[in-house]
């Protein structure tokens, strides 16, 4: 999994990803802006466009997009951990106070665990 570097603003990065087994990908674009500092960590605001799609129909499997992020809220930073925010379609909800942030495409399946999971750079 990758984590993409924070420092300041970004301009929108194009980013895409495919499963490894490349039934699944995810291409869009990503960027953050800086927020502030809590604890002695910095906190950004992320902002998606990014695009999952299934590219084996008829398997039963479909795209799935996950992220992995710490947060900052309540006066704590928590770790969240490959969270399934799309299947098969487009993201844009944005993240606010984040840090370290993770894109994964991954294949789905209803009450599997997700698999072939790829980082999104």
């Amino acid at each position: 999994m990758a984590t993409v570097a924070f420092s300041g603003t970004a301009q929108a990065a194009s980013v895409y990803g495919e499963s490894t087994n490349g039934c699944a990908d995810a291409g869009g674009t990503y960027s953050y802006t800086w927020t502030g500092n809590a604890q002695g960590r910095d906190t950004y605001n992320a902002y998606f466009s990014i695009a999952v799609r299934d590219k084996c129909p008829g398997d039963g499997w479909a795209g799935g997009l996950y992220l992995s992020y710490w947060k900052y809220q309540n006066g704590q930073w928590s770790w969240i951990s490959q969270q399934r925010v799309k299947v098969n379609g487009t993201y844009s909800t944005p993240l606010s106070n984040v840090d370290g942030v993770q894109i994964n495409v991954c294949n789905y399946y209803p009450e599997r665990a997700p698999s072939g999971c790829s980082r999104v750079r």
